[in-house]
């Protein structure tokens, strides 16, 4: 994807990793581009893994689970909000064959 200038669909991409946010732009943006569904998708995937994850070895490395699951945050909020297309096949491929 192209570079542009930081504009609202930048931010609503970027703020999908939010987890409040992504939860108000999937029930309140009626027009989803294909981009914003994509970011709303890795959002949710990526908390469920986390919730999964603390859930099955919560007492040993919870710590490093949180990190991991805010530095994957970030990281995915930066790509979002500069405009560069990341693409994660296993989550495109799982919500592809639904």
């Amino acid at each position: 994807m192209e570079n542009n200038n930081p504009n609202s669909d930048n931010i609503k991409n970027a703020l999908c990793y939010i987890p409040v946010f992504a939860i108000i732009l999937h029930f309140t943006e009626w027009n989803k581009s294909k981009v914003l569904e994509k970011h709303i998708r890795y959002w949710i995937s990526l908390f469920v893994l986390y919730v999964i994850l603390s859930i099955l070895i919560a007492w040993l490395f919870t710590g490093f689970i949180f990190l991991s699951y805010i530095g994957a945050s970030i990281f995915l909020w930066y790509k979002a909000y500069i405009w560069e297309d990341v693409e994660i096949s296993i989550i495109d491929n799982f919500f592809k064959s639904k």
